[in-house]
């Protein structure tokens, strides 16, 4: 008979699941559960384990467990009886395992040297003396049986049992077959062979963890013993081994061999350092029990640092917040009290819970333990509403303007890069403003520790790159946070920035910027005025600014800092204050204007001028005269050369004149232009170029 769960019932952590199989027989030993095998997979799929199947067994049932790779404590039966008691309330019923301890010593008769602590962080060693072996008692075989479970004997299926009951892997070594009696736990030497108890001829290296005596590899180290010290029908004295082995070290071993056991299969997924002597513990009470063995007093236990406990709070008033519902404080810490995390109140809203250690591996923030409650109350008690309102808001101003943005970006051929946040100081300072002081985490580790203040020198140096693999024209912009304080003692400061980086000239960066801020607003016009920055090239940089607030600066990048990227092209680059940029989106007063339906004239001028006159001045000059027939006067070209006189340079500017109720006429046109070229000629003494 085949049991398939609803599939709105899959629940539990989306990682990669692995099958746990289960007797009911077996697991009723733990927990008082008294429903049918349909119940409890139902059960068991509601609080995060699916079932596959379920299977007749004679007398029992098989269930077979999904269990998520975060879980491997459920890779037991008193894992999952655990389960089955947090969600039921049913007491969940331990076994006893003290025993009888007579003869030596285990100090006098064995030693063990780990010689990998990293890989190897617990050991433990017992001695039974005087073992029978003989076949396993029927109510164990069967139980074996039931999950597919090959019975051996009764001390191979007691490691098998204790195995398939808390999760924790144990062999068994001959201790007359040990050299010196001893075990060393080491990395295999090159070239090392052994046998495994299945009898195959595996080759060793140096990387595998191996469990040795004094002369020889005796067990590959959580995967699989070995053939020279297994137990037989002559075996009268036992080493029982428990311990945890490092998950990547097993997994290497055992993938790299193509050996798999059900060992291998749980110390790949990590087991309990706490729980390695209790399921020592666990078998050497058996072995006394069913293997008429005797327990040498003591134990060696190579356990250099136990795990610190772990604490982990839960608010209440976050649980509700996030699942959306009033739950009972007293209800809650029943829950974590039943799941084994020892909840103590701090205040009205606040459970500390001590982490168990079968649950350290996966429980490490709030987050978790509100689903640990939830999915023991039940999913289904969650209400759910017929109806879902959905509010719909506005884009925020930041993603608004970051789309309009990059939208003209992008359309303008630009690429978008993303750098790290950290710049060495020989960068730091080309670009550093009079007074700056550059903001640095306090990392002795790391070599660079300065947070950066400008984005330029991050795309710089993905122009290089560029440059380095043969790429052509590379326009780049990045938008991202800068740091930067005013004195030593001044608070930090953090700015989002846009900067750009082009191949192109001055005059096409320019109309890039007025691209993005028309983008924005149609109404608003940049300001161009000549300025000194620390990294562009005398007379090539400009400040822009927004009426009176100054939005950033521009300008052809120095030789002096070529020289340090080792560029070879000429690059500008500009960086604007992204904060100003929304501020223009939010308040944007864009307006739609009809197309032109008459023609205009342009009219171009080529004047010969000081070379010290720059063209924001003439621009300005230009505008002052406030001709309404004048809609644009653009800057076309500077010429400095042959027929022009030292100090002097051509500059040519391009003037379109339109009305927009009538065509207009040359002579009109003719009228402002010698307006035009009237006042420049008194203001700056400019020439007509002949």
């Amino acid at each position: 008979m085949t049991f398939q769960p609803p599939t709105d019932k899959l629940l539990g952590p989306r990682l990669r699941k692995v099958n746990m199989k289960i007797s009911l027989e077996w697991l009723r030993q733990y927990v008082d559960f008294i429903g049918s095998p349909e119940k409890l997979a139902d059960l068991l799929t509601n609080v995060g384990f699916p079932v596959e199947e379920i299977a007749p067994a004679g007398d029992d049932w098989m269930l077979d467990v999904e269990v998520t790779s975060n879980r491997p404590d459920c890779l037991g039966h008193i894992g999952i009886a655990r389960e089955v008691a947090a969600v039921t309330g049913a007491e969940l019923c331990i076994p006893d395992v003290t025993y009888a301890e007579s003869g030596n010593k285990v100090d006098d008769c064995t030693s063990v040297q780990n010689e990998i602590p990293e890989f190897c962080r617990r050991y433990t060693a017992r001695l039974i003396d005087g073992i029978v072996v003989g076949p396993a008692p029927d109510w164990m075989r069967r139980r074996l049986e039931t999950i597919g479970q090959r019975s051996i004997n009764n001390v191979v299926d007691i490691t098998n049992y204790v195995l398939m009951e808390i999760g924790q892997p144990l062999h068994t070594f001959d201790l007359d077959l040990l050299a010196d009696k001893r075990i060393a736990i080491r990395l295999a030497a090159g070239g090392e062979q052994m046998e495994t108890i299945d009898h195959s001829k595996i080759k060793l290296t140096d990387e595998m963890l191996v469990i040795a005596d004094a002369s020889r590899p005796v067990a590959l180290a959580g995967v699989m013993g070995g053939a020279d010290s297994e137990v037989t029908e002559k075996t009268k004295s036992l080493l029982l081994e428990s311990a945890w082995f490092d998950p990547l070290s097993v997994r290497s071993a055992s993938r790299s061999l193509k050996i798999a056991s059900e060992s291998s299969f749980r110390f790949e997924r990590n087991v309990s350092e706490v729980g390695v002597d209790w399921a020592s513990r666990r078998a050497a009470a058996l072995l006394i029990e069913l293997a008429s063995g005797t327990v040498a007093p003591g134990v060696i236990d190579s356990w250099p640092a136990p795990p610190q406990t772990r604490k982990q709070t839960l608010r209440l008033s976050r649980l509700r917040q996030t699942v959306g519902i009033d739950l009972d404080p007293n209800q809650v810490i029943n829950i974590l009290q039943r799941l084994g995390f020892a909840p103590d109140a701090t205040d009205k809203d606040t459970l500390e819970c001590t982490v168990p250690d079968w649950r350290s591996g996966d429980i490490d923030q709030e987050a978790a333990m509100i689903e640990e409650v939830i999915r023991i109350h039940g999913y289904d008690h969650i209400p759910t509403e017929n109806q879902i309102n959905i509010t719909v808001k506005r884009t925020d101003t930041f993603q608004r303007t970051r789309g309009k943005v990059l939208t003209t970006l992008v359309g303008a051929g630009f690429h978008e890069t993303v750098n790290v946040g950290f710049i060495e100081d020989k960068f730091q300072d080309l670009f550093a403003e009079q007074g700056s002081i550059p903001l640095r985490v306090e990392d002795q580790s790391r070599n660079v520790n300065a947070l950066r203040h400008h984005l330029l020198p991050s795309l710089l140096n993905v122009r290089k790159v560029n440059r380095d693999v043969g790429n052509g024209r590379c326009d780049l912009f990045e938008l991202a946070a800068v740091h930067e304080r005013a004195d030593a003692e001044g608070t930090p400061r953090e700015t989002q920035v846009l900067g750009l980086l082009s191949d192109g000239s001055l005059r096409e960066l320019r109309g890039v910027l007025d691209a993005i801020v028309t983008g924005l607003d149609t109404n608003t016009v940049l300001q161009f005025t000549p300025s000194d920055n620390p990294w562009s090239e005398n007379g090539a940089g400009v400040r822009i600014t927004l009426g009176d607030q100054i939005l950033g600066v521009a300008g052809l990048v120095s030789s002096q800092v070529f020289a340090i990227y080792d560029l070879d092209v000429k690059v500008v680059g500009a960086q604007l204050d992204f904060s100003l940029l929304m501020n223009m989106e939010e308040n944007a007063t864009n307006s739609l204007k009809p197309l032109a339906r008459f023609p205009g004239i342009t009219r171009d001028l080529s004047l010969v001028l000081d070379d010290t006159i720059h063209w924001s001045a003439i621009e300005q000059a230009v505008n002052e005269h406030a001709i309404p027939e004048l809609r644009e006067v653009a800057f076309v070209d500077i010429y400095r050369g042959k027929g022009i006189d030292p100090g002097k340079k051509s500059l040519t500017l391009s003037m379109q004149f339109r009305r927009d109720e009538e065509t207009l006429t040359h002579e009109q046109a003719d009228q402002w232009q010698s307006q035009v070229l009237a006042t420049l000629t008194s203001k700056f003494q400019a020439t007509l170029r002949t």
